[in-house]
């Protein structure tokens, strides 16, 4: 590592990744520092004792950050590559409506961004799925969605996804072997043939081909302004699994872009305003309007009118909109993977999975005692295997218009989150409200969420925004529209934060346009200054 860099970038997700190769690519020299370790396909988990050892806590370094906290969870990732590494691949733009809000910075509206989400969506390869070759279909929950949804006269479609299909080859960005989408529903968990473009298949690679340096168990834990101009940036150093070892070190940037996720940017500015002081002047926006875009997981349709299989296929494929008078509503399909759907299933008592125990012991002793003429390849087996209840079960992942009113502060110096769900019940009524006509479309049985039923009433967020919000100036604002932070030249946001308001669709195309516009921008107004030191 260099004492200096053109640009120090502290988070390697849609916001860190992005700025990152793009900077690299105009000739910057540009250090990224990554608080989690690179993971090779191969370490992703895979069995439940696996996936058990897999999540951040304060020994583990691990793929899945779980955070808990009074009336809303938040699940994140940890690795180079960020969000990207966990996310369900969906990469669609938010509704010019949405950018029309008050809360948005006046430089911010859709047509300004859809340069910037066309070079994100080039660079994913981001299309609607397209069965790989063999003989492959549809997943059932895709057809599921697409056919009820069809059935309630809303317009369903198959989303842009992150996800490669076709033949094996080489990624065009990094070189990395590529196989096809094997359907096997562990999005959330990594994947393991690289057929989901993340950040660490395309932007990363391209912005070290170009000179940027990528360093992985490296916390920052302080900023400084610098006299000279400029930026000291303090970090932990983690050489193995244990947190407890470490070696404590800075670099200098002369521009840093903070790019550690909703929750870490608005916890690091905190405590860089509040506890270290070094960065007195920060708005007192910091912390506030925090959104969960809406998002209601864990909720779904049990007993749909087909087998469905949610652990088959990419983790979201298909979705339509069912926005209201008030609210902007998108509702999509969504899979779990196979760990997850193993451990539903052994861990509900139900009634059709004793009965087909029963009926499989009954076989297989009449058989064992040559009182049954039952086959001798199968004795029963296919009843252990059935009467559960995920083969006919659709989940879903819904987003819309909350209030972002939340509110996140430092508690004992780590961040804790102030949100209610009070502002944006109507909203979540609506959601359910159709969710329940869909699940009667489905001949199914719609169940809530059980985090959200009486008297638990709380949320899990996968798209935590806020914290650091754009605005025309310090009283409105932590940043401006192209990320620089109020009072801090040169010091940037670039990630989830910087969005004032919940976008009612996933997230990362706009996090990914939005830092393409903040690169462009400083690439631009360097040369800018350039030009004038020059004349």
């Amino acid at each position: 590592m260099k004492e200096i860099y053109d640009v120090v970038i502290i988070g390697s997700g849609f916001g860190g990744a992005v700025t990152a190769c793009r900077l690299a690519q105009a000739g910057r020299s540009v250090c990224i520092l990554e608080r989690g370790r690179r993971w090779d396909k191969k370490d992703f988990p895979r069995t439940i004792g696996q996936v058990s050892k897999s999540f951040w806590d304060d020994k583990n370094f691990g793929l899945l950050d779980y955070r808990v906290f009074k009336k809303i969870d938040v699940i994140q990732a940890s690795g180079v590559g960020g969000g990207s590494l966990v996310y369900f691949n969906v990469h669609e733009r938010a509704r010019k409506e949405i950018f029309e809000q008050p809360e948005w910075a006046a430089g911010i509206k859709r047509d300004t961004l859809d340069p910037f989400y066309d070079r994100a969506k080039e660079m994913l390869e981001a299309k609607p799925l397209t069965p790989p070759p063999g003989n492959y279909d549809f997943p059932g929950r895709t057809k599921a969605l697409l056919d009820g949804a069809s059935k309630l006269g809303r317009n369903p479609r198959l989303m842009d996804i992150a996800v490669y299909t076709g033949e094996p080859r080489n990624n065009p960005h990094s070189g990395m072997p590529q196989e096809p989408c094997v359907y096997c529903g562990n999005c959330m968990l990594g994947c393991q043939v690289h057929a989901k473009n993340t950040l660490d298949l395309n932007y990363i690679p391209v912005a070290e081909k170009n000179g940027a340096e990528v360093y992985p168990l490296h916390r920052v834990v302080k900023i400084e302004p610098l006299n000279s101009g400029g930026y000291r940036v303090h970090f932990k150093h983690f050489h193995t699994e244990n947190k407890d070892e470490f070696d404590e070190g800075s670099v200098c940037g002369r521009k840093v872009i903070v790019s550690a996720g909703s929750l870490g940017s608005t916890e690091l500015l905190l405590q860089c305003r509040d506890k270290h002081k070094s960065l007195p002047d920060l708005s007192q926006m910091l912390g506030k309007r925090f959104s969960g875009n809406g998002d209601f997981l864990l909720a779904g349709t049990f007993d749909v009118n087909r087998d469905v299989d949610p652990g088959c296929g990419p983790s979201i494929t298909a979705g339509f909109d069912c926005s209201t008078e008030k609210n902007k509503i998108f509702l999509q399909d969504l899979g779990y993977p196979d760990p997850f759907l193993w451990y539903l299933e052994s861990a509900l008592p139900l009634p059709g999975r004793w009965h087909n125990i029963k009926m499989f012991l009954k076989i297989y002793v009449l058989r064992i005692l040559g009182l049954s003429k039952a086959s001798a390849y199968s004795v029963g087996m296919d009843k252990l295997f059935s009467g559960g209840i995920t083969t006919r079960y659709l989940p879903y992942l819904g987003m819309g218009t909350d209030a972002a009113d939340g509110k996140m502060s430092l508690s004992d110096g780590n961040i804790d989150i102030d949100w209610n769900h009070k502002r944006s019940l109507e909203m979540f009524r609506e959601m359910e409200s159709e969710l329940e006509r869909l699940s009667e479309k489905l001949d199914g049985n719609y169940k809530t969420s059980l985090l959200w039923m009486f008297p638990i009433k709380k949320l899990l967020t996968a798209h935590p925004l806020g914290g650091c919000v754009m605005g025309e100036d310090a009283a409105s604002g932590v940043v401006n529209e192209f990320g620089e932070v109020w009072n801090y030249p040169d010091l940037y946001v670039a990630d989830a934060s910087i969005i004032p308001t919940a976008l009612a669709i996933n997230p990362s195309a706009t996090i990914a346009a939005l830092s393409e516009r903040i690169a462009r921008h400083i690439v631009n107004t360097d040369v800018s200054a350039a030009e004038k030191i020059a004349a």
